[in-house]
Parts: C-alpha cells; structure tokens; sequence
C-alpha cells in the first residue's frame, strides 16, 4: 500500500466527490477501515447538494442557493472543488468520521491544486450551545489528540473559537498539527476542520483556512 492511498484510508484524504450523487471520495474511502460495511445508499436520481461543483464566480458559499447552505457564509479558495452532503450521505459522515454531535455539511478539497487536504464543515443548530463547547466535543470525538489550545476570536462580528493541537497518525505513527474553528451565527453553529497531511500540502492548504477566517459572515 502507498503512503498516500494509507493515508487516504486512515484519514479520508481523496479527491472529494468524483461521483455524482454520492458522499466525498474521502466517505467513501475510509468506509472501508472506519466502519465496515457502511456504504452510501445508490440513489435513482443523484440529489443537487451532492454533487461536486467548482468554487461559485462570486467565491461565496453557506448562503441560500449556494452548494453549501449554512448558518455562516466565506468565500471559498480558489479552484478548490466543492462537495456538498446530502441529508442521506450525512449519517454516514458521522459514523465515518466519527462525530456524532453534529452533521456533515460540505467538503472543500485543494486536490484540483495538486496537493492533498481538505476542510470539512460540520454544523449544529443547538440554540444553547456556544462554539466553545461545540469545539470542545468536536476535539474529543478525534482520535490521538494531544496539547489542544483554544482561543477566542470574532469573525465578521460573529464570536468564534480556534483550537491548535497535535493528532497522531495511527498508521505512520507520526504527529501532525491540526486546527479547527467554531462560529456562532444566528441560524446555529459550524466546526471547521483543516486536514492537511504534509507540509508542502500546509502551503495551500493553510492559507484556504485563512482566507476561510478573513471572509467569514452570518449567511444570507
């Protein structure tokens, strides 16, 4: 097996969505190893959210009528490819990767750049939660997490929490940084996970987050 298709398998790092009508690759490739046996449900008719699409000419996304519909709204990076979770597919991004607390929205994957990573969205309509508390299960439903830090911040007058920690690899028993947020808007909260694999990867994929944070809104 190769570095790369291990590293897909543990940590669902494929190109997003290369089918119409059904879960990211990056489901679909960890179904295997993660949760045996669970697979999307093959559909007559493909749903319009799951299939991938190019980033919209605006740059925009979480607003009505956009891939993503969400509570908050960002431009996405440029010529990363978008793949929204359909209601159907999003029960398998749970039990995929592992995080029961919330529901998979969409996925952003800088493949089309020639790197590997992505950031996936997750999202909760909790009236009573706070994105601190959000973030805080989010990081314990991962696996090998160790020195997690959390700051708060706002973004686009919306109030948010960062946390930087070490994930280790089960399969190259490596450590890896990894980093989250949480936004609170209006219409509920959304996690964002940065996964990266390598450090040339972090290139791209670092400044797709940061631009993620510089753009953020309530959605329309």
């Amino acid at each position: 097996m190769s570095t790369v298709l291990a590293l897909g398998v543990l940590t669902g790092c494929s190109s997003a969505g290369d089918k119409d009508g059904g879960a990211p690759q990056a489901v679909e490739a960890s179904a295997g190893t993660a949760e045996e046996g669970v697979k999307p449900k093959a559909s007559a008719k493909p749903t319009e959210t799951a299939r991938p699409k190019a980033a919209p000419k605006d740059g925009r996304i979480g607003d009505a009528g956009t891939t993503c519909v969400l509570p908050v709204s960002f431009e996405a990076p440029k010529e990363w490819k978008l793949t929204g979770v359909s209601d159907e597919d999003a029960e398998l991004f749970r039990k995929v990767f592992g995080h029961p607390t919330l529901k998979g929205a969409c996925e952003l994957s800088a493949r089309p750049t020639g790197v590997i990573g992505f950031i996936r969205v997750w999202t909760t309509d909790r009236p009573d939660a706070s994105p601190r508390q959000v973030l805080e299960e989010f990081v314990a439903e991962e696996k090998g997490v160790s020195d997690p830090e959390y700051s708060e911040l706002t973004l686009g007058g919306l109030p948010a929490v960062e946390v930087v920690y070490t994930q280790r690899s089960v399969l190259l028993d490596e450590p890896t940084r990894r980093r989250d947020i949480a936004v609170k808007a209006p219409k509920g909260v959304t996690v964002l996970h940065v996964d990266g694999v390598e450090s040339e990867d972090a290139k791209v994929v670092i400044p797709g987050y940061e631009l993620v944070k510089k753009t953020m809104r309530p959605a329309a």
